[in-house]
């Protein structure tokens, strides 16, 4: 009964502390005055609702503010609430605009995301040769899903890119060695038929692991019948 009691001051203790959340008064106070990454900030507290109660509305007001101002962070972030971010505002088409606003800014998150829609056909009509440009720009600037993304449109031929298998080894390397467990599964695939780099049966052992250890399920297959 102690017990249950003092769990129940807990919870009603965190609750109420969650109620009383607030943005902290000095970055609040930065924001105010135009601080466009205090603004940011306020409006990635409230899409996430770390601090503070998570309020779409508000991460939006703070996001365009800035995103308005030309910030290619805030850009993105605005574009991701019209995305998948506002249950009740989504709009494909808009976060399109400020997607692209912000990926032509070299904004490498912005940037996988056009990938995405364009291969999608989400808020644009689908165009793969599209998506391809952006995978690869993302890819180069270091996001693992984009490079992820470069070796298998490299490996199908995807995108008006040529089917090239040490193209598509050298993303998804790049992709694996950044943690992307099916960039991992597709190593082990690559060393294991010599697709694009030299057969090596240790090497797609090593690969298929990760990628089985990261919880991608055709790693754990490919590894059993591998070994067997």
């Amino acid at each position: 009964m102690k017990n249950a009691t003092i769990l129940i001051l807990l919870v009603t203790a965190a609750l109420l502390t969650r109620v009383g959340a607030q943005v902290p008064s000095d970055l609040l106070a930065r924001a105010n005055k135009g601080n466009i990454r205090a603004q940011v900030e306020v409006g990635n507290m409230y899409a996430l609702g770390k601090g503070v109660n998570r309020d779409a509305d508000k991460a939006m007001d703070w996001f365009r503010i800035a995103a308005e101002k030309g910030d290619a962070e805030a850009q993105y972030r605005l574009g991701g609430m019209y995305d998948v971010g506002h249950i009740s505002k989504q709009d494909p088409v808009t976060a399109i605009k400020w997607y692209t606003l912000s990926a032509n800014q070299h904004y490498r998150d912005a940037e996988y995301r056009l990938g995405v829609m364009y291969e999608l056909g989400r808020g644009v009509k689908a165009d793969n040769v599209v998506a391809a440009r952006w995978y690869i720009r993302a890819a180069e600037a270091g996001r693992p899903e984009a490079q992820a993304k470069s070796g298998l449109f490299y490996e199908q031929g995807q995108g008006g890119l040529p089917k090239d298998y040490k193209l598509a080894a050298k993303w998804y390397l790049l992709a694996a060695q950044n943690g992307r467990p099916e960039a991992e599964f597709k190593m082990g695939d690559f060393y294991e038929h010599g697709l694009g780099v030299q057969r090596n049966k240790d090497a797609a052992i090593q690969w298929y692991t990760k990628s089985a250890e990261h919880g991608y399920g055709p790693a754990a297959d490919a590894l059993r019948l591998l070994q067997q």
